[in-house]
C-alpha cells in the first residue's frame, strides 16, 4: 500500500467515523459543555460573561459564531479544527521526514479522550491545536509566529501557557529580545478586552484567581494518576508506539530532535498532576482526564514516530497490509468505539419537558431555576431571558405566577451565587408542587462498546476491560428534581 493510498484511507476512515459520532449526537459532553454552549448561542446577549476565567475569552469568540447554526454548527466546526490539527502535526512529521508520517491520522484521531471532545465547544481542543501550530512555526524558524500562537493558548487554557514560556526563554538565550514582547500578547488580549468591556482595570486579576478561590470539591489525585490513566486517555497502541519512540530515538541518538514535545507532553501532565496533587489542591480541579488531552495530539507526533520507524522495518507487503488493519481496528475499538454517542442526557429530556409543561399549563409564567439545561431547551441565555430567570432570592420575592424548578444537586454548589433552598421555596406562602422527576440513568450505554457488556463471571476480564474504558468518558445521573407554582 503506497504512502499517499495508505493517507487517503486514514483520513477517509477518521472523517467518516466522526461523521457518524456527530450525526448520532443530540447533546453535549458530559461536563461542562452544555453549559458553554449556551454562553455560545447567547454571547450577544450575555457577552459579559466571556470575560471570565472559566468560560474563557477565546473559546466563547471562537465558538460563538458557529453556535448561531446550532449545536450541529458547533459539532462540525470543531470537528474541523480537530482535522486541522492532525493536519499540522502530519506536516510536522513530514518536515521531519519521519517514515509512514500518515500513521499520526489515526494515533491522534483515534485517541479516546481527544476523539470524545473533538466534537464540542470545549477549550482542551483549540488550546492543544496552538501547541502544535507554534511547534510547526518554531520548526519553520518563525519565531514571530511560534511566540504569538503560543502566547494565544492563554486565552484558552491559561496553565498550558508554559509552553509559550518555553519559547520565551528559547529566543531569550539566543538573544532575539525584539521579539519577547510577543510572549504576552494573549495575556494583553484578555485583560484588554476585559477592561473594555467590564470597565473596571482590576476585574482581569480578580478573574484569573476564580478557580483557587472555588471549593475544593475533591480529594485530589495522586502523582502517578495521568500515568496510570494514560493508555484510556491517549490509547493503547498509541501508548505502545509513545514507549517504543522513546527507546528508537535514544538507540538512534536522535531524543534531542523531540526534545521541545517531549517538554511538552510531560510538562502538561506535572502542570494538572500538581493542580489537582493530594494534600495541595491549587484549584478546584479534580483530575478531569480531557484537561491532560491538551497534550495527545504531541503525543501522537511521538507515536507516530515510533510506528513510522517499526513499520519502516517491515519488509513484507502482505504483513503491511495485515498490520495496517490490525492496528485500525484495535484502535478503533479503544478509541472511537469506546466512547459514547452524544445522546441528550435525562436532565435535557426533563428540562424539554418542564418547558413544554410551562407552555401547556402556565404558558404566561416565567421559570426560575438555576438549570442551565431548561434555559437551552427555551434557547434562552442562562443568565435571563424572555421566560428563564435565574434562581435567585430577589427573584423569587419580586415574582408572581411563576414556576420554581430545584434540582437537588444545585444546592449548596460552589458555582451557584445565591443558593436558595428546597426548605426556603416549600416555606413560601401559596407555594404548589405541581411536578417531580426522580430516578438513576446509567449514561454509559451510549458507548457502543459498553452494549457488550456482560455480567458473570466468565465475562469479568471483558467486563473490567470495559468498564475501565469507559469510566470518565460519560457519567450516571442521579435525577432529583421538582417543580413548583409560586402564585
Amino acid at each position: 500500500m503506497q504512502s499517499n493510498y495508505r493517507k487517503y484511507v486514514f483520513w477517509a476512515v477518521l472523517i467518516a467515523v466522526q461523521a457518524v459520532w456527530i450525526i448520532n449526537s443530540d447533546g453535549f459532553y458530559f461536563i461542562d459543555d452544555s453549559s458553554h454552549f449556551n454562553f455560545n448561542r447567547h454571547f450577544f446577549e450575555s457577552f459579559t460573561q466571556s470575560t471570565g476565567a472559566w468560560h474563557r475569552m477565546g473559546r466563547v469568540l471562537l465558538f460563538a459564531l458557529p453556535a448561531q447554526f446550532g449545536l450541529k454548527g458547533v459539532q462540525i466546526f470543531s470537528s474541523l479544527i480537530f482535522l486541522l490539527t492532525i493536519f499540522i502535526a502530519y506536516k510536522i512529521l513530514k518536515y521531519k521526514n519521519v517514515p509512514y508520517a500518515e500513521w499520526v491520522i489515526p494515533l491522534i484521531g483515534f485517541q479516546p479522550v481527544l476523539f470524545n471532545i473533538s466534537y464540542t465547544s470545549l477549550a482542551e481542543l483549540p488550546a492543544g491545536f496552538l501547541i502544535l501550530l507554534s511547534f510547526y512555526y518554531y520548526l519553520k524558524n518563525n519565531q514571530k509566529a511560534a511566540l504569538i500562537s503560543s502566547s494565544l493558548i492563554f486565552i484558552f487554557r491559561q496553565e498550558y501557557s508554559y509552553v509559550c514560556a518555553v519559547y520565551f526563554l528559547i529566543y531569550a538565550y539566543k538573544k532575539n529580545y525584539k521579539i519577547l514582547y510577543l510572549a504576552f500578547i494573549g495575556p494583553i488580549l484578555w485583560y484588554i478586552y476585559t477592561t473594555l468591556i467590564t470597565l473596571n482595570p482590576t476585574q482581569f486579576f480578580y478573574d484569573m484567581t476564580l478557580h483557587s478561590r472555588l471549593l475544593k470539591i475533591d480529594v485530589g489525585v495522586d502523582w502517578y494518576y495521568y500515568l496510570l490513566h494514560s493508555p484510556k486517555i491517549f490509547g493503547f497502541l498509541q501508548s505502545a508506539f509513545f514507549i517504543s519512540a522513546i527507546i528508537i530515538l535514544y538507540l538512534r541518538k536522535e531524543i534531542n530532535k523531540y526534545g521541545l514535545l517531549f517538554i511538552f507532553f510531560f510538562g502538561g501532565l506535572a502542570v494538572q498532576t500538581l493542580l489537582a496533587l493530594k494534600g495541595l489542591n491549587l484549584t478546584c480541579s479534580i483530575g478531569q482526564l480531557r484537561y491532560v488531552a491538551v497534550v495527545g495530539p504531541v503525543f501522537g507526533i511521538i507515536a507516530a514516530v515510533g510506528a513510522g520507524f517499526t513499520f519502516n522495518k517491515i519488509k513484507s507487503s502482505l504483513f503491511k497490509y495485515f498490520l495496517v488493519l490490525i492496528i485500525l481496528i484495535i484502535s478503533f475499538i479503544t478509541g472511537p468505539f469506546g466512547t459514547p454517542f452524544h445522546n441528550k442526557f435525562e436532565i435535557e429530556k426533563v428540562s424539554e419537558d418542564i418547558t413544554k409543561f410551562a407552555e401547556i399549563n402556565y404558558p404566561s409564567s416565567r421559570i426560575i431555576t438555576n438549570m442551565h439545561q431548561v434555559a437551552n431547551a427555551l434557547d434562552e441565555s442562562q443568565t435571563g431571558g424572555r421566560r428563564y430567570t435565574l434562581l435567585s432570592q430577589k427573584n423569587v420575592d419580586s415574582s408572581s405566577e411563576a414556576l420554581i424548578v430545584w434540582c437537588s444537586y444545585l444546592e449548596g454548589s460552589p458555582f451557584v451565587h445565591d443558593d436558595v433552598t428546597l426548605k426556603e421555596i416549600e416555606s413560601i406562602p401559596g407555594i404548589k408542587k405541581v411536578k417531580e422527576y426522580t430516578g438513576t440513568v446509567n449514561n454509559c450505554n451510549s458507548i457502543p462498546l459498553y452494549k457488550f457488556r456482560k455480567e458473570g463471571d466468565e465475562h469479568k476480564w471483558s467486563r473490567e476491560f470495559i468498564d475501565y474504558l469507559a469510566a470518565d468518558q460519560t457519567t450516571w445521573e442521579n435525577i432529583d428534581i421538582k417543580v413548583f407554582y409560586k402564585p
